[in-house]
């Protein structure tokens, strides 16, 4: 008879941690904030504004999750490469809760998107909100790598 294998604390709240992680990036901003932004049911002005609370419920995901990873992954995975990327994790993921979304809601509020007017403001809100897609890109990427180097045997 085999005997269960335990599961080390580390190793379970870590993927935990990084499924939520990959959950909130996936389905959050890339299925239901466009979904919620871009729906036929309301204007645009509307959408955008009852997908901020969402985004930022998301960024406040996104920072607890890899502070999770930050403290778990020393423990879990035995790279320093890993531990650097959780370290660039929740750095990333602080910055985006704390000074992007916040900036990126003041920009959009600012904005008519249905007369789209005015026009610099609308293109300043695009331009930091390219910057936001791209953060969460790469927080994406590192997410993988981390992700590739958990699934590494070990030695």
């Amino acid at each position: 008879m085999r005997r269960p294998v335990a599961v080390r604390p580390a190793a379970f709240f870590g993927l935990l941690a990084l499924a939520t992680f990959l959950g909130a990036l996936v389905i959050g901003y890339g299925v239901a904030l466009p979904g919620i932004a871009a729906s036929p049911l309301v204007d645009a002005n509307l959408g955008k504004a009852l997908a901020a609370p969402l985004a930022l419920r998301l960024a406040e995901v996104l920072a607890g999750a890899s502070l999770v990873l930050m403290f778990t992954v020393p423990g879990w995975i035995a790279s320093r490469v890993a531990t650097t990327i959780s370290l660039l994790l929740a750095g990333a993921a602080l910055a985006h809760r704390l000074l992007l979304v916040p900036h990126l809601g003041r920009l959009w509020a600012r904005v008519d998107l249905v007369a789209g007017r005015p026009i610099d403001n609308l293109a300043e809100a695009q331009r930091w909100t390219e910057h936001q897609q791209l953060l969460l890109a790469v927080m994406g990427l590192l997410l993988l790598v981390l992700a590739g180097l958990a699934a590494r045997p070990r030695a």
